[in-house]
């Protein structure tokens, strides 16, 4: 990405303040979770996801499906730690 991400995101979206709005389910990534996304970005700057630990177990399952969201919703992912990932509308 060419833009860099202001500090003051960076640290919003690593607050203990920000609330899960999103959770991806055992259906695992769908449509409806990707419109969603798009949706709470419309009228918020970050949200944040939570991956259920019964979809998906290893790193790079949960990588992928961040990155999906990245590109389906033209957002950035700022922060992701375990099965938690904060998106900033760019």
């Amino acid at each position: 990405m060419s833009r860099s991400i202001p500090q003051r995101i960076i640290d919003s979206s690593k607050s203990n303040e920000l609330r899960v709005t999103l959770r991806v389910g055992k259906d695992g990534l769908s449509q409806a979770v990707i419109m969603e996304l798009k949706d709470q970005l419309k009228s918020r700057e970050l949200v944040k996801l939570k991956i259920n630990k019964g979809v998906i177990s290893e790193r790079r399952g949960r990588e992928s499906i961040i990155s999906e969201l990245e590109a389906s919703t033209g957002s950035v992912s700022v922060f992701a730690r375990g099965n938690i990932a904060v998106f900033w509308r760019v």
